[in-house]
């Protein structure tokens, strides 16, 4: 009986040691996912040591189940979140051709929240002078951009509408109106707001989208984009 006590202690308290090993080894790592799975072997690993003690610590053991519950949850919604995400048609198209700087999932997280429209040629998108409350994408179809009734750019699938306006809160500088029957999709302010209050990482990133589209306009348009970009930022110094 000595002889499996000893032996029981031996394995335990080396079982124990090899516990804090592997905490320190989970400070080291960067990966969350990892870190989490580490902690809760070596979680699992004290508990032998504290069963197996002359009076059995429950106490211990009981903290660290509970340790071992909270690092399972967060560890099962790390892995959830990092499933490979998959996208129909219409979605790799949108992530190919205007949502590239978004992982999929975040993008997911955008389209989600838009509505989809649509108009017949001859309708207006945006009006000249209006104050935009909303983000527009083409999806099918084209329009035409007018400023002050002169034709300055046509718009196509993947481009946004009235993105400028949206961003600097300044009135829309040209009408846009669709030169045949158009599918869209809209997302209103409120909704994005609401969405980047809970992802503060998003908000940057649709920056860095709408940055994207008005470089590619820039360059298939430079004249009128110049234009307007000159605008904006003499109307800017004024108002400081």
């Amino acid at each position: 009986m000595m002889e499996i006590s000893s032996r029981h202690e031996s394995m335990t308290t080396g079982l124990f040691f090899a516990a804090n090993l592997l905490f320190c080894l989970a400070y080291v790592v960067r990966d969350m996912a990892c870190l989490r799975a580490i902690t809760i072997i070596a979680a699992f690993c004290t508990l032998p040591y504290f069963y197996f003690q002359a009076t059995p610590l429950y106490s211990a053991m009981g903290w660290q189940g509970m340790f071992i519950a909270i690092n399972a949850f967060n560890l099962t919604v790390l892995l959830l979140q990092r499933r490979p995400v998959l996208l129909d048609q219409r979605q790799s198209w949108l992530h190919q051709h205007t949502f590239r700087m978004l992982p999929p999932r975040e993008m997911l997280k955008i389209l989600h929240l838009s509505i989809s429209q649509h108009c017949e040629a001859g309708e207006t998108l945006v009006q000249q002078g209006e104050q935009l409350d909303r983000l527009i994408l083409i999806l099918d179809g084209a329009a035409q951009v007018h400023a002050d009734g002169v034709h300055r750019a046509s718009l196509q699938p993947g481009d946004l509408v009235g993105e400028m306006s949206f961003v600097t809160g300044d009135p829309a500088s040209a009408d846009v109106i669709a030169s045949e029957p158009l599918d869209y999709l809209i997302w209103y302010r409120r909704d994005l707001e609401t969405l980047y209050e809970r992802s503060p990482g998003l908000k940057d990133a649709m920056q860095n989208v709408i940055g994207a589209d008005m470089a590619q306009k820039l360059t298939r348009y430079p004249p009128f984009y110049s234009d307007i970009e000159d605008t904006r930022w003499k109307s800017g110094r004024r108002e400081k």
